[in-house]
């Protein structure tokens, strides 16, 4: 099994920069590639120097383990410095075209033993890899935000990806303390399509109910302590919603399907706004309350069975991802087991019926 020990990224922005941060914290070396020099030394200043210096000065590490850890990082901007890493992990922005001039680029010049990666959350290995020398070492490793401290990995096999090349990459999970999921190439792969089915789903009834009402269902119906539109919140308006239109791209005509973009999602990314989760009364109507929650719990039941039916992950290391990459206390497959079969059918009945999801083989 091949070892990892130097690590390359390409892209040092928010997501690359904290992989770059975690591997170098457990021990990797690092070398981050940036589009040129100034980049590289603004990058490096953003995203390593000034972190570090100020969690010596909060008391979070010693002056010593900073050193170690910055001493670890260099930059280039030349895609010829990236030969000696033995891993590459690209964190570009989420451009298709981008991402496979970028594989391209790498296979010219790294061995071809070099194990390459990509981070996207959308798009396929396999038309991500098209121009990569020996696809056998190429994967996905699917790093959830904020990469430095969310403990999930997805490790994407795609069709070509070897034995050796998934061991050495569950290995590379393992020594950045990273809780590693097994998943096979899919559209949003395992754990975001369960997320998206279940926003896609809440926000659909943003104008009939307020966001802090639909903000106080989905921490009940979940038992969470941050709901799905806080999250929302947080994420801003673009990335959900690029998201949202990728899986109804992909999967919305297939024998899975997908809940069309709901309006107030367009809405609040149209006119570039955050959803306010603070705007009014919460509404305690049973009967309100629980339409929503259960077309929220039948959707998620719908898509987590659709993934086990197409063998894109286990239903142990789905609801272990759900949970680690969430923080659900629960996956969906405990959930449905603690409801019961019965109920949980009903559920997904409702799905269905709303034209959301075909249902899932049982």
């Amino acid at each position: 099994m091949k070892e990892v020990k130097t690590v390359g990224v390409i892209g040092f922005g928010v997501m690359g920069a904290a992989i770059g941060l975690g591997c170098a914290t457990n021990g990797y070396k690092v070398v981050f590639k940036e589009v040129n020099d100034d980049l590289v030394k603004a990058m490096y200043d953003k995203n390593v120097a000034k972190p570090m210096a100020k969690r010596v000065q909060q008391g979070k590490m010693t002056q010593e383990e900073a050193d170690k850890v910055c001493g670890a990082i260099t930059g280039t901007s030349s895609f010829k410095d990236l030969a000696a890493c033995d891993l590459i992990i690209e964190a570009a922005v989420e451009d298709i075209n981008l991402k496979i001039q970028i594989f391209e680029e790498i296979s010219k010049v790294v061995p071809k033993e070099t194990i390459i990666v990509s981070n996207t959350s959308t798009f396929p290995i396999e038309t991500l890899m098209q121009k990569v020398d020996n696809p056998t070492r190429t994967a996905g490793l699917h790093y959830f935000f904020p990469a430095n401290v969310n403990k999930c990995l997805e490790v994407i096999r795609q069709k070509a990806t070897s034995d050796e090349t998934y061991e050495a990459l569950v290995a590379f999970a393992k020594g950045n303390k990273k809780v590693p999921i097994a998943v096979v190439s899919f559209p949003g792969f395992a754990v975001n399509p369960i997320f998206i089915a279940a926003y896609d789903v809440l926000t659909s009834f943003a104008g009939k109910y307020n966001v802090a009402t639909l903000e106080s269902i989905s921490q009940e119906a979940l038992g969470i302590k941050y709901g799905i539109m806080w999250v929302l919140a947080g994420a801003g308006p673009g990335t959900p919603y690029h998201a949202a239109v990728s899986m109804v791209e992909y999967l919305g005509s297939t024998d899975i399907g997908w809940p069309p973009v709901s309006a107030a999602l367009k809405e609040i990314y149209d006119q570039n706004k955050v959803w306010d989760i603070n705007d009014g009364p919460v509404l305690e109507d049973p009967a309100a309350r629980g339409e929503v929650r259960d077309l929220l719990l039948g959707s998620v039941f719908c898509i987590a069975k659709h993934l086990i039916a197409k063998k894109v992950v286990s239903v142990e290391d789905l609801d272990l991802g759900v949970r680690t990459a969430l923080a659900w206390p629960k996956g969906p497959f405990q959930m449905m087991n603690e409801m019961g079969q019965e109920k949980a059918q009903k559920l997904m009945q409702l799905a269905v019926d709303a034209g959301y999801f075909k249902m899932p083989p049982m």
